[in-house]
């Protein structure tokens, strides 16, 4: 529900970001995960340091195009591989079942699981559209919560 120019825009943006975290030396670049629709852009991921996750949002917020940051970057331990697994596949089945039973306007959203958490980022054309999307998201099984960061186009 982007236009072309819209799309062109976030890639450009998301393109900033990753320039800025690799140059980073506290490994952003390797445990931030970065979504853009529409300027907004969501961060996830696991870091060691509090200090690593403030200058993660810093970074960003120097990139004059950014709109809004949306900061669900967690501080700990690094997951584990089962951990890691479960999450994968929780994102994969909601990508397969949102592309099945919703249709190929739906693959323009983003699904990021960590430890359960789902973070959902899209542009819909409606909250009836909105709706969906999370009611297949809660019916995966494994799903512990959902980070709704769904822009809605009205």
């Amino acid at each position: 529900n982007r236009t072309i120019g819209e799309a062109v825009d976030d890639a450009n943006l998301k393109i900033k970001i990753i320039e800025k975290y690799a140059k980073s030396k506290s490994g952003i670049f390797l445990d931030v995960n970065t979504t853009v629709k529409l300027g907004k852009v969501l961060l996830t991921g696991i870091v060691e340091a509090h200090e690593t996750r403030v200058e993660a949002v810093r970074l960003v917020w120097e990139i004059n195009a950014v709109k809004e940051v949306v900061n669900e970057i967690e501080v700990g331990n690094s997951q584990n591989i089962k951990d890691y697994s479960n999450d994968l596949w929780i994102s994969t089945q909601i990508r397969t079942k949102t592309l099945s039973e919703l249709g190929l306007d739906y693959i323009t959203y983003n699904f990021e699981t960590i430890n359960g958490k789902v973070h959902v980022l899209g542009v819909a054309k409606d909250i009836n559209e909105s709706k969906k999307v999370i009611d297949v998201i809660r019916s995966i099984k494994g799903v512990k919560e959902i980070a709704n960061h769904i822009i809605i186009r009205s």
